[in-house]
């Protein structure tokens, strides 16, 4: 049973109703921000082993440290009216659903009960071991996602979100990285034989590569433009503005696109 104790973390004035017509009164509510107390899990990891998140609500962070299993923490979290202490605890205990377990992969989740507030979450910090070889899965509905690979041998990075900003550092493999609404910055430890994409649908791309790597690259941006930097003279392009494509080497590894709707897209040669 999670504890029921609760920090108030913050507060947010939002808009409880508002006219649209002159002469009426718009009122207003305070809400608080509640965070229920951590809860940390350990699963044990086997080689070759992916790893699958699945986020509802909240902030998930994923890096790797000295341990042997994969070490989870959910830090559960509610917005309530000032003084609904209560009933911040009875959605966190009753409302909540959080897990981390074993079904052939490892899949770690945090969901609501049907007709839970749309407030309720839980922020996840995932660690993982310095030696994971496998594949990593997010899949996020509303919160940021930050990513330090940096130094292991993944085998590849999936990231789909529907509202968040993604910071992926030390990719390597297969990567299909998306957001519809926030930036994306990724940084590649290695280019891949696979085909792979980063898209948001609203907000900047930053790719920083390495200047060795083989394989093609395109980058197309609808409202904003493709920034190159550091680019190799031995890297092959073709358009400009906010179109561009690339061929790095002999061009043999994977196809990587960049697209985004609104932004730029900063292509940085390390």
């Amino acid at each position: 049973m999670m504890n029921r104790s609760l920090r108030i973390a913050c507060f947010l004035i939002c808009a409880a109703s508002a006219a649209a017509t002159a002469g009426c009164v718009i009122t207003a509510e305070t809400l608080v921000r509640y965070e229920g107390n951590d809860e940390s899990v350990r699963v044990e990891y086997l080689p070759t082993q992916s790893i699958r998140i699945v986020s509802d609500n909240g902030d998930v962070e994923v890096r790797t440290g000295d341990v042997s299993d994969v070490v989870v923490t959910f830090s559960p979290f509610t917005m309530r009216k000032k003084d609904e202490n209560q009933l911040a605890v009875q959605e966190i205990e009753e409302d909540l659903d959080l897990a981390a377990k074993t079904d052939r992969d490892i899949v770690i989740t945090t969901g609501t009960r049907r007709n839970a507030s749309g407030y309720l979450g839980a922020d996840i910090e995932v660690v993982l071991p310095n030696d994971f070889d496998g594949g990593l899965r997010i899949e996020q509905d509303n919160g940021s996602v930050d990513v330090d690979l940096d130094g292991v041998p993944s085998r590849g990075t999936t990231i789909v979100s529907n509202n968040g900003s993604i910071d992926l550092v030390g990719a390597r493999g297969a990567i299909d990285v998306a957001t519809k609404n926030g930036s994306v910055f990724v940084d590649l430890d290695a280019w891949s034989s696979s085909d792979g994409a980063i898209s948001s649908g609203n907000g900047a791309i930053e790719l920083s590569v390495p200047a060795g790597v083989d394989g093609t690259m395109t980058a197309q941006t609808l409202n904003g433009d493709v920034v190159e930097q550091g680019l190799p003279s031995t890297w092959a392009t073709a358009g400009e503005g906010s179109a561009t494509s690339y061929t790095m080497g002999d061009g043999d590894g994977g196809l990587l696109e960049l697209f985004t709707e609104n932004g730029d897209i900063t292509i940085d040669v390390k």
